[in-house]
């Protein structure tokens, strides 16, 4: 009960013993014309009249059905139905609303509509055409699983590798600032600056990375196989992609020398987002480093190397990127 609907009962109660308007209206701290409604109310609509009224609305525009038409026709994209992109805008929705249901919406009514509908405004994830869906639910399935299960029998540590760069030109982010005087990042167009970067993760939050000036090459692996060898005791399960790089002579004929300790898989082509160890580079760049502009050779290495030991040493943190990339993994 609510408090108004409170107050209410006590003025009916009061008034059918004869109390006075004024009196109620004292005793309840309210104004004398509003128990003079309340009365007017009462006899008029009877002793059950102090509950509130019930206020549907405006009826719907679009009918439950063509509601559920019109969840299809977004489910579709924008360019089955004439446009040139897969970008739904509100403007859009009006013109698809009005051609196919005749009801006019103004883009604030089309924002109204698909927010009581239970969508928003998202940014889509690009998907490579060359995926293989059914093969990587396949693989999350059954050889996901397996990789576990050859781990636990070994003894071996399961690692998830990866490699990605830091550039000096900006991972732009929002930001607030005065409304009206949007802010301005100055940075390196010209010769910009680049690290190349190497890390793996552990399922249980460990973090190591190797940091090079140079590109990422088979032998810069080697070297970064290396040491995941002497920090981590006996045996190691690598999982990383199907790069050219993790295919070279150098890294073969190393997997080879040290098949006692160390043994890889690979993940399904085109299936970046069930690497946790993305998301060490999705966290370091668009979260940790975003709009961040280094003028130097120095000042961008200590500034990835700062970050990237901060994670390391926040081991639930790296933990909670192998919930995310796949529920599978936990």
């Amino acid at each position: 009960m609510s408090g108004r609907e409170e107050r209410r009962r006590l003025a009916y109660r009061w008034l059918r013993r004869g109390v006075s308007k004024a009196e109620v209206a004292r005793r309840l701290g309210v104004a004398w014309r509003t128990v003079w409604v309340w009365d007017k109310r009462r006899l008029a609509e009877g002793p059950r009249s102090w509950r509130e009224h019930q206020h549907p609305g405006p009826a719907r525009r679009l009918t439950a059905e063509q509601r559920k038409k019109l969840q299809k026709i977004l489910l579709e994209g924008a360019r089955t139905h004439g446009y040139e992109t897969d970008l739904w805008t509100l403007k859009r929705m009006a013109e698809v609303i009005k051609d196919e249901f005749g009801v006019e919406y103004t883009e604030s009514g089309a924002w109204r509509l698909l927010r009581d509908m239970g969508y928003s405004a998202q940014v889509p994830l690009p998907r490579a055409l060359e995926r293989d869906e059914r093969y990587i639910r396949q693989w999350v399935r059954e050889e996901w699983p397996k990789i576990q299960t050859r781990a636990r029998r070994t003894g071996a540590t399961i690692l998830f590798l990866d490699e990605s760069c830091q550039q000096s030109f900006p991972n732009v982010r929002r930001t607030w600032a005065p409304e009206g005087s949007r802010p301005e990042m100055r940075y390196r167009q010209g010769n910009r600056l680049k690290l190349n970067l190497i890390s793996a993760v552990s399922p249980d939050g460990a973090l190591f990375f190797d940091i090079h000036e140079e590109s990422i090459d088979g032998m810069r692996v080697l070297w970064f196989l290396e040491q995941l060898l002497e920090e981590v005791e006996g045996r190691l399960m690598v999982i990383w992609d199907n790069g050219r790089i993790h295919r070279s002579v150098e890294v073969k004929t190393f997997l080879w020398e040290h098949r006692k300790r160390l043994e890889t898989r690979r993940f399904p082509p085109y299936a970046p987002e069930l690497d946790p160890d993305e998301q060490v580079w999705s966290v370091l760049k668009y979260q940790r480093l975003a709009n961040w502009c280094p003028k130097t050779e120095e000042e961008i290495r200590a500034g990835v190397e700062r970050e990237l030991r901060s994670m390391q040493a926040h081991p639930e943190l790296v933990a909670s990127f192998i919930r995310h990339s796949d529920p599978s993994f936990t």
